[in-house]
This record gives C-alpha cells, structure tokens and sequence, in this order.
C-alpha cells in the first residue's frame, strides 16, 4: 500500500469539498432558474423550442379571423322592416366576409396579411352593427305608428235622453267586432248635496238631530238606493249654488257629499274609445248619415275628460 505524503491527502481533501460545493450551487441555480442552459432545460419546466417548432401561431390566428369574418355574411337578416337597408348591408357584410376569407387564405404564406384580415373582421362586425340599429329602429317607429292609430277617440252626440238609446244601438252595430267602447256621459247636469246613505230610519233620525242641533232646518229625507235612507241638503242646476251650500254646511261641522244626477232633460254624448282610422271613418259615416256631421268630433284632450 502506497504512502502518501500528509501535503498530497489535504489538498485531495480539498479538492473533494470544492467539487462538492460546486456542484451544490450549480443544482441550487438550475432549481432556482438563475441558469437557463438553451434547448437542454426550459424556463417554465415545459419544452418551448419543440413547441415553437411544431406549432405556427400565425395561422392559428388568420384562421379565426377568416371564419369571424364570416359570421356576419351567414347570419339571416332580422324582422321584415327596413328591407331596403338590410338588404344592402347584407351584400355588403357578404363581400366583406368574402374579402377576409381571403385574406385569410393568403395569410398562410404571408404573415403580413393578418392585420388586413383583422380589419375586415372589424369592418364586416360594424356593418352587422348598423343592419341590428337600422332594423330596430325601424321596428320601434312602426309599433309607436300603430300604437298611435289605434288611440282614436271621437264624441258623437249630443243625442235627447229618449233618443239615446236607439243612438247608442246604431254606433254599437257600426262598430268592427272587438273594437271600441261606448261611453255614456250626461250633459245638463244637477248637482245633489246630501249626507251619507244610511240603512235604516233610527240613522237617518239621528242625522237629523245633528242637522237641527247645526241650525240647518233646510232638508229632505228620501230613499236611496235598496234600502236605504239618504237626507237631501238640495238640488241644484248649478254647480257654483250647490258648493256655496256645501261650505256653509261645512262651517256648521256638517260634512255633506256633491254627486252628479242626470237630469230628466239632459242631453247625451256617446264617446268611442279604442278604434282605429277605418272604424272612425265608418263611425262618421253612419252620423252624418242618421244625423249630421257636426253631431262627430275628435274628443279633446285629455280623452278622458268630459264634454262640456
């Protein structure tokens, strides 16, 4: 066995700890990525270089954007209004498509190409835009046209109250089926102040106490509705005479009601509501043929409001 001299098994001690110190480092670099040995290691633990070879990111993109540019051309167009304007962007949107999938073809060898193919994506999308607002637009104006010509309302009258009925069969029968409604409204009115319907004789007697106890020696008891008992401040034909009584009622605690009753004179006016420009004009017809054509008027605004 050979003998070493003590110089040559130190400095072969170190050389060992050296070497494994290096080679601890270099494990720690690789581990923490401070060292990136190109084509033999991947950054990210994958191999990027087979990947970049095998796949063409180019391509990848010129084909999505042909087919996207083609969507628009083969989407049918949108409701039956406007078909002036949808036709042509339809064309339009159709050479567009056309267009990019060109593009697209020659983007396989010329990479250049997919910002051409992007823009006619762009370009063919804007245009499907427009033909959507156009119709829409077109859709709403002809629903509020519609809307507006089935709001006709007219005023045929005034008829006398024995001939208001006969009056009212004629305009039902010239009506179309399932349009309009007749309105009865009572011209010549009277104005009734009186108290709250009572049910029976004691309550209405106990109301009466209550007047005399007031000062109030002006009334009527009479029958109401069914059974019931209604004490009458006044009638009167007009409205201004039937609200001074009302506040002098009011000044005494007394709280009486106002209603509207037909007189026996009073004259009628149908009002029509609900019908379209057709069933005005047949409306129309049958009073200036039964009556006379100023006996027709368009309603006032508002429509609810009552003839005077």
């Amino acid at each position: 066995m050979p003998i070493h001299p003590p110089g040559v098994l130190e400095m072969l001690r170190a050389l060992l700890l050296v070497m494994f110190l290096a080679a601890n480092a270099a494990l720690a670099a690789v581990q923490f990525g401070w060292l990136k040995w190109h084509d033999v290691l991947p950054a990210t633990g994958r191999e990027p270089a087979r990947v970049e070879r095998q796949i063409e990111p180019e391509r990848i993109r010129l084909t999505g954007a042909a087919i996207s540019g083609q969507s628009p051309a083969a989407s049918p167009p949108v409701g039956t209004s406007g078909g002036r304007h949808e036709s042509q962007a339809s064309r339009a949107a159709a050479t567009a498509g056309a267009s990019g999938a060109s593009v697209a073809s020659a983007g396989s060898s010329s990479p250049g190409t997919s910002e051409s193919a992007l823009t006619t994506m762009a370009a063919s999308r804007a245009v499907a835009a427009a033909t959507t607002n156009a119709v829409s637009g077109d859709s709403a104006a002809s629903q509020a046209a519609a809307a507006k010509v089935t709001s006709i309302c007219l005023d045929v009258g005034p008829f006398a109250a024995n001939d208001a009925q006969q009056a009212r069969g004629l305009l039902l029968a010239a009506l179309p089926s399932g349009q309009g409604e007749i309105q009865s409204m009572a011209l010549d009115k009277r104005y009734w102040v009186h108290l709250d319907p009572v049910p029976n004789k004691p309550a209405a007697d106990k109301q009466v106490a209550q007047l005399r106890a007031a000062g109030v020696t002006e009334y009527f008891l009479l029958n109401g509705e069914g059974s019931t008992l209604v004490v009458s401040l006044g009638l009167f034909n007009d409205k201004e005479r039937a609200v001074r009584l009302m506040s002098a009622a009011q000044k005494r605690g007394i709280t009486p009601q106002l209603s509207e009753r037909p007189n026996a004179k009073s004259r009628i006016v149908y009002r029509i509501v609900g019908i379209n420009a057709n069933a005005a004009a047949q409306i129309r017809s049958v009073v200036t043929q039964q009556w006379t054509a100023q006996w027709v008027q368009t309603c006032p605004a508002p429509a609810a409001s009552a003839p005077g």
